[in-house]
């Protein structure tokens, strides 16, 4: 059961009525157990079992239980060796190998790892105050003000893959949430500007700020808009610069997935919009429009495509990949990027955000030649998760939002596409549009990609690209076999989308 704290009334599951027919069971099989077919064995020859009674003759039963222990020993020999040679406790695992280094060795100037990524991901801004941090001595540390110059801001900014920097305040350390007022770093006052190229080499471990303030991080104007603010019943046609960072991504000249803009030349989407579809010249992004049809909104090329190494197309998780332009995007009153959430920002169930898109606006029907947007509302993944939803598929980097009612969702073609949420009059990109069962089912709201979960992962991409070094994951080449949820490109959209959640859960959906 899913409980509700006392005076609080959270959405309604619809439960299962009592004729509805129970899920299938398969028998067990250890073939099962390991993802294989059952299959049926025609019975042998007569010649073949004269040759295996003649083996097995060989083999008295009293060498059997000698011959099973001998097994599970080497079994049990091989477990202990690769439990200790992948275990990376309290340690950095090298992603490019099964290297282990001390968390000390992480953002020490360093390369410890291959390609050098333990010298990556080094910077962070965090929180509802967006706190600058960068991780030295094998933890994420608070930057005091003292000593603090706009040079170091640009360095900052440059680390997470911006151009420059819009602003940089200070904020008193007992604003701050408590996991941001233990550890504390400070800018070497002795190095000069020029010498100052990353922060994590640049500081030293601090006990507390002197001046009590800690420094405040802005590195793009984003989040806002001109359009008038929305009136929402179900979805409605959205308005020109109404979504200002709403990209339409298109394959070949047709619209296949939605997109946000980040930077003039970053756009995220999601991963399985993008897998096996490795050309970027195959691909062009207009933004700036509301109408597919007659619009006169430019076409802008790409340049890389970048998904997420350790998605899946028969996984669900870690649905997210960037497309780097060609050109950067010319902001404007129709065209502005949305903000990234802050580092361990939390975004509370039942907030009202709004998702977007070209999408269909029926369960099976044609993409909408209009931009449309509706209201939804966060739900937890403990009520995502329940047995009448989704199962116990949901993991920490996924997050729901939707009505378990039904009657409003994002849908086939929204793919990729943004889910906002307003926070200090401000937009915030909270999830990426991946997959669901139907559109607007019930108990089957839609389920995005958690921004906060890969922010890491989408600034070392910037970083490594602004820097114009490291490898792109540019793989495969197949359309017609893209895990598309909410994408058109599949013809059998929902059936693929829902084998694929049972054979992931086992549960009935």
């Amino acid at each position: 059961e899913v409980e509700v704290e006392p005076g609080l009334r959270g959405p309604e599951i619809v439960t299962m009525g009592e004729n509805d027919p129970p899920a299938a069971e398969a028998p067990f099989s250890f073939r099962s157990l390991f993802g294989l077919d059952d299959l049926k064995i025609s019975p042998v020859t007569p010649d073949a079992d004269a040759v295996a009674a003649q083996i097995l003759s060989l083999l008295p039963l009293k060498f059997f239980p000698i011959i099973v222990i001998g097994i599970i020993a080497l079994i049990l020999a091989l477990a202990i060796g690769l439990g200790i040679h992948f275990d990376c406790s309290g340690k950095y695992r090298c992603r490019s190998s099964f290297k282990c280094i001390e968390l000390t060795a992480r953002c020490d100037g360093v390369s410890d790892c291959k390609d050098g990524e333990d010298e990556y991901r080094c910077v962070r801004v965090s929180g509802q105050n967006a706190a600058l941090q960068v991780f030295t001595a094998a933890t994420w540390r608070t930057m005091c003000s003292e000593d603090w110059k706009s040079h170091h801001a640009t360095v900052a900014c440059a680390q997470l893959g911006f151009p420059s920097y819009v602003s940089s305040d200070t904020i008193r350390v007992d604003s701050l949430e408590e996991q941001f007022r233990e550890d504390f770093v400070s800018i070497n006052h002795l190095l000069p500007d020029d010498k100052v190229t990353t922060l994590h080499q640049s500081v030293y471990v601090r006990e507390g700020c002197t001046s009590g303030y800690v420094v405040t991080l802005k590195c793009s104007v984003c989040g806002l808009r001109t359009g008038s603010s929305p009136r929402i019943v179900g979805g409605n046609v959205s308005l020109l610069a109404q979504w200002p960072w709403q990209a339409s991504l298109q394959f070949q000249g047709y619209h296949l997935c939605g997109g946000s803009v980040i930077t003039p030349v970053w756009i995220v989407t999601a991963a399985h919009c993008v897998y096996d579809l490795y050309l970027p010249k195959s691909w062009t992004i207009q933004v700036g429009l509301v109408s597919l049809l007659d619009s006169p909104a430019p076409s802008h090329l790409v340049e890389k495509i970048i998904y997420h190494s350790k998605y899946k197309p028969k996984r669900l998780g870690n649905d997210i990949a960037l497309m780097k332009l060609a050109g950067p995007v010319t902001f404007n009153e129709m065209i502005q990027p949305v903000c990234l959430p802050n580092s361990e920002e939390h975004f509370p169930d039942g907030k009202m955000c709004w998702t977007s898109g070209w999408g269909a606006t029926e369960d099976g029907g044609d993409a909408s030649p209009v931009l449309n947007h509706a209201a939804v509302p966060l739900i937890s993944n403990k009520i995502c998760n329940h047995r009448d939803v989704y199962g116990g598929i949901i993991s920490p980097s996924m997050i729901c939002a939707g009505y378990l009612k039904g009657g409003v969702d994002s849908c086939q073609g929204d793919s990729g596409g943004p889910l906002v949420c307003q926070e200090r009059r401000v937009w915030k990109l909270v999830g990426a549009t991946s997959f669901g069962i139907g559109c607007a089912a019930v108990n089957k709201p839609g389920v995005y990609t958690r921004i906060t979960s890969f922010l890491d992962w989408i600034h070392e991409q910037m970083e490594l690209r602004t820097k114009n070094c490291g490898l792109s994951h540019l793989l495969g080449s197949n359309f017609w076999r893209l895990a598309t949820f909410y994408s058109p490109a599949h013809p059998n959209i929902q059936t693929r989308t829902q084998k694929l959640l049972m054979d992931t859960s086992g549960e009935r959906l």
